[in-house]
């Protein structure tokens, strides 16, 4: 199941690191823009399920990426 992560982003993150490699996620909120390139995409809820239950930080793009290629 794949969810889109918009209306659990805003007001939650406060980290720029990805919570699974720890590299720069490019957070458009923590830049002070009101949307993220995330809240374009759909997670994986498996993925999802690997962080914390309340996020702080975006997963990055190459953690995402690098999920759904397996």
């Amino acid at each position: 199941m794949l969810k889109n992560v918009e209306g659990d982003v805003i007001g939650l993150v406060k980290q720029k690191g990805c919570p699974l490699c720890g590299e720069e996620n490019d957070c458009g909120v923590t830049k002070g823009e009101q949307q993220c390139w995330c809240m374009a995409v759909e997670f994986p809820q498996h993925l999802l399920a690997t962080v914390a239950q309340e996020p702080k930080s975006c997963i990055c793009q190459g953690c995402l990426n690098t999920y759904k290629k397996d």
